[in-house]
């Protein structure tokens, strides 16, 4: 707002005199409190270079000390999202999400052949698996203490997201992907990846909808096998 105000009190100056010399004393031009420029209202365009770099440090700032919202790639509480398989038959999958205690969120991974349990650990700089068990055909329940008690398995994610990140053997490769799936196209995708001696895997997850895509592909001869699971409905 200073900053238009500055603006039009320019502008307008520069009309009246334009017009004649009749026009009013130049105004005095004020310089925002705290501000560290040494410059004087003789030199306009230098206040408002500086009005213009002390905000932008302002918004700099801000944006630096923004807080990552690691829920943020989950689905929401009580959802079941499936994704529709290709290359294999386990490869069609259903994951319903539940909010645990003590930001914990439990994952039910469901393939036709068997259901797997996650549970994820969530804080301000990382996202850590702390459970896993095939076979798990209960609800999982736990109170905040048992939960706090579960020892880390390994990182899922970590805060801030950049490219070249590593997490146990797994490497953020691209973090403006575009990915389609049958649900729908996202923008700014997360491509993380594994990689072995034959074989690729990788996790494409977006903010507000979490894992989207998987993708694995090996070399068998001359050929190159492919399975991925993406995302197709969410109820």
């Amino acid at each position: 707002m200073k900053k238009m105000t500055i603006a039009a009190g320019m502008l307008a100056l520069l009309t009246l005199s334009a017009c004649g010399d009749d026009a009013p004393p130049e105004p005095e031009v004020q310089i925002p409190a705290g501000s560290d420029t040494n410059v004087t209202d003789e030199d306009p365009e230098q206040v408002e270079e500086a009005i213009e770099e002390e905000a932008s440090e302002e918004e700099l700032g801000e944006s630096e000390g923004e807080n990552v919202d690691p829920y943020a790639f989950f689905m929401e509480d009580g959802t079941t999202a499936t994704y529709e398989g290709k290359g294999i038959e386990y490869a069609a999958l259903s994951i319903r999400t539940e909010y645990l205690e003590e930001d914990h969120i439990a994952l039910y991974e469901d393939n036709g052949g068997t259901i797997l349990l996650r549970v994820y650990r969530l804080s301000e700089d990382k996202v850590e698996l702390v459970k896993e068990e095939p076979e798990f055909y209960e609800e999982y329940t736990a109170t905040a203490e048992e939960l706090s008690a579960l020892e880390p398995i390994s990182t899922y994610l970590e805060f801030p997201i950049e490219e070249g990140n590593k997490m146990n053997g797994r490497t953020i490769v691209e973090t403006g992907a575009t990915v389609e799936t049958p649900y729908d196209t996202f923008e700014d995708a997360i491509v993380i990846e594994n990689k072995s001696e034959s074989s690729v895997s990788r996790s494409y997850i977006t903010e507000g909808f979490g894992e989207v895509k998987r993708e694995f592909l090996s070399e068998e001869g001359e050929e190159e096998f492919v399975v991925t699971s993406s995302l197709e409905t969410i109820e």
